[in-house]
């Protein structure tokens, strides 16, 4: 995201700024979280924009790259429709955890769902993600050609919470 936005110059200075190196990072290969958090803190701080807003730009810039990415084909499988994704996420994660064995995936259960709502629970190791998500389910939107909004409501047990709003009624 930042190469596609900000050019190899950003991409560069954030490397630095962290003290990575460029060599360090392989497609298909999961990295310690603190790396991460370490990456996205120093390209929200160099874009002007706060880590949940550099989180939310991500994941709605994860699923176009993963789209017309390495992932095009897995991304297909998920289904034709965006219920139909939202069903096949934990399937589409198995499918990747074969190829990272070491990874940390999130699992999601749709709760209920009728032709104008989807309530979504999210379930991670990892915290502070929910505006990763939101931004992701906004994207899956976008490739949906759905309009609506996405919000967190909070955590019920271990599972954060999200509902899926449609701007008109939808075939669930």
């Amino acid at each position: 995201m930042v190469l596609e936005h900000f050019g190899q110059v950003a991409w560069d200075e954030i490397l630095g700024d962290t003290g990575l190196d460029d060599g360090a990072f392989v497609s298909a290969q999961s990295y310690p979280d603190e790396v991460t958090f370490r990456l996205i803190t120093t390209a929200a701080a160099k874009a002007g924009l706060t880590v949940d807003q550099t989180l939310h730009a991500f994941g709605r810039h994860w699923i176009k790259a993963a789209d017309q990415g390495p992932y095009a084909n897995v991304m297909r499988i998920l289904g034709g429709s965006l219920l139909e994704s939202l069903m096949n996420l934990d399937r589409m994660h198995a499918s990747i955890q074969i190829a990272m064995p070491g990874a940390q995936l999130p699992q999601f259960t749709v709760v209920s769902q009728d032709s104008r709502s989807i309530e979504l629970a999210y379930h991670s190791r990892r915290a502070g993600l929910e505006p990763f998500v939101c931004g992701l389910l906004e994207g899956l939107m976008e490739r949906f050609h759905e309009q609506g909004s996405i919000e967190f409501s909070g955590s019920v047990g271990d599972a954060r919470m999200f509902t899926v709003t449609f701007a008109a009624p939808v075939n669930a």
